[in-house]
């Protein structure tokens, strides 16, 4: 089990707590501690299988374990984090059954919301999404594609005021985000996948729900197939 390294004030973690939290001088709260964390195992700076001490992220965070070890068990229940008896806790492998599963969920969920929400699109609406796909065009690294791209299927979604659907798939976001920040990284940050995101909007703008939904639908699969292919890729160099 590799061990945390990642704590010194110049590791991509550290600068990554003060990106996100700033020099405010206000300790951190519990749930600032899991979103910080879970930024940083989306974006790889805390490998899968990777030891997370408890006492050096409270160094690092400037509190005491309590709310280290309060954000490592909310982090467990989202999936992102094992805590082993007697072990302490290691980041979670993302493996091929999650994957499966999660983009199988995908395509259960988002076709659907897309289906209800198109015909409700309003055309200020559209246009943000298309500022949103300028903005994925325009990003510098992976991650700022993977927040603009977060932010556009929300805008699209949002209007279809289906509650138990979208809760759903927030749960299912970190996982998803993992997965498209995984694809980014490893196929060199291509931003193939934005043409995608137009024919969805130009579906989106005629009302049509079904052609909308296809689209979507059309979009998730062709994530997948790229992801599980690098995944596997990835998983035979590794070996």
């Amino acid at each position: 089990m590799k061990a945390m390294a990642g704590t010194a004030s110049d590791s991509p973690l550290a600068r990554l707590v003060r990106e996100r939290l700033g020099a405010t001088g206000v300790r951190p709260s519990t749930d600032d501690i899991v979103h910080v964390l879970h930024q940083a195992i989306v974006r790889g700076l805390l490998a899968p299988g990777l030891a997370l001490r408890q006492d050096e992220l409270a160094a690092l965070f400037q509190v005491s374990k309590i709310p280290v070890r309060e954000a490592l068990r909310t982090l467990e229940a989202q999936g992102f984090v094992e805590l082993q008896l007697n072990r302490g806790a290691i980041v979670r492998p993302l493996t091929l059954a999650q994957l499966r599963d999660a983009f199988d969920l995908r395509l259960m969920i988002e076709p659907h919301l897309m289906r209800t929400a198109a015909p409700r699109l309003t055309p200020a609406m559209l246009d943000q999404a298309e500022a949103l796909i300028q903005d994925m065009d325009d990003a510098a690294d992976a991650w700022r594609f993977s927040e603009c791209n977060t932010r556009f299927h929300d805008l699209l979604y949002a209007p279809a005021d289906l509650p138990l659907s979208r809760s759903i798939l927030a749960m299912l976001q970190g996982h998803i985000q993992r997965m498209s920040f995984m694809q980014l990284s490893l196929a060199g940050f291509n931003r193939s996948s934005n043409e995608d995101h137009r024919t969805i909007v130009a579906a989106c703008r005629t009302g049509d729900g079904q052609a909308a939904a296809q689209a979507v639908e059309a979009h998730v699969q062709s994530v997948r197939d790229i992801v599980l292919t690098l995944y596997l890729r990835h998983q035979t160099d590794a070996d």
